[in-house]
């Protein structure tokens, strides 16, 4: 099933970090029962929004930019509860054996300590969330997104008028072969040169150190800008089957083959097709999730506690102590 763009669930995050940011929040006190948002008739607590924020933060560690963050995550909170409550009302159910597989596969690849056998079952309210997010996906798809489509026609429309988007820098495909002695580096070259270069995955395999020794020197593909300066100057100098001379960096000492060059060329459009139906569905779904939330702020009473944040809320949307959304 396709994730959407708000409705992603970050289940599995709220998992990982789950018992003890709940156990924080809960061990916080009444004063995270206070009221922070007001949606319809519905209250949701410090609590709640913590639970959230949670869910979205496990790995955030910046606190120059917590307001900001944060308030961009109130929206989404509001956002997601609104779409939740239109679900809601239009009575969608989310799959039982989806949420039954998400948590079978959450218990498993995030266990609970052991404890005694009367320890309680499955986290009921990661079970919740998980139910919510899927709601919310569900109603989207069947009911908000469904008709959205994109034609081969705009597509191709699309192309034409970002022509310069889609133009393919020059690419190779490259071997190396890295030694710490000059030396050796200088015999590993006359080999080659002996050779005509077609041992150069046999001495690769045998002397060089890099982790591509094992594929016979195989550093894959590279398009201009991926490689260092010094390095990019020899390799795209060269044409396919030819080897490098002897580059000397902190490394050590390296010999290049360069297997393939790809010239820069401008991209067809059935080799960027898919990627720009992509592209526009994506725009698409955005601008009509975006105008879905518009409209349900306009029907639905929405309140923030600003007072009863403990940020600072930094956005537009809300303003003001106990501010209403438009």
């Amino acid at each position: 099933m396709r994730a959407y763009l708000i409705a992603t669930p970050a289940i599995l995050v709220l998992a990982g970090c789950g018992l003890a940011e709940r156990g924080r929040s809960v061990l916080w006190g009444e004063d995270h029962g206070t009221a922070a948002v007001v949606i319809a008739d519905k209250v949701f607590t410090k609590s709640d929004l913590q639970r959230f924020f949670d869910s979205r933060l496990s790995d955030f560690r910046d606190p120059d930019k917590a307001d900001r963050v944060k308030s961009n995550l109130l929206e989404t909170f509001v956002e997601e509860r609104l779409l939740l409550l239109r679900a809601e009302r239009l009575r969608v159910e989310p799959n039982p054996q989806m949420v039954q597989s998400t948590m079978a596969r959450i218990a498993v690849e995030n266990p609970k300590p052991s404890g005694p056998p009367s320890a309680p079952g499955p986290d009921a309210e990661l079970e919740r969330s998980l139910a919510e997010s899927l709601k919310i996906q569900q109603y989207l798809r069947d009911y908000l997104l469904r008709n959205v489509t994109v034609s081969e026609a705009e597509c191709e429309e699309y192309y034409r008028q970002h022509l310069e988007d889609y133009v393919r820098n020059d690419v190779v495909h490259v071997r190396e072969i890295l030694v710490d002695d000059g030396a050796r580096a200088e015999r590993i070259l006359s080999s080659l040169n002996q050779q005509k270069n077609k041992n150069f995955g046999e001495l690769a395999r045998v002397y060089s150190k890099a982790p591509s020794a094992a594929d016979g020197g195989d550093l894959g593909t590279f398009q201009r800008g991926d490689l260092p300066e010094n390095l990019e100057k020899v390799v795209f100098r060269l044409a396919p089957t030819m080897v490098s001379p002897i580059v000397q960096t902190r490394y050590g000492y390296h010999i290049f083959l360069l297997e393939e060059k790809i010239l820069a060329h401008q991209q067809q459009f059935y080799e960027v097709k898919d990627e720009i139906q992509e592209k526009l569905l994506l725009q698409r779904e955005r601008d009509l999730i975006a105008r879905e939330v518009d409209s349900l702020m306009k029907q639905t009473p929405v309140k923030v506690h600003l007072e009863n944040l403990d940020f600072k809320y930094l956005g537009n949307r809300f303003s003001g102590e106990g501010a209403i959304s438009p």
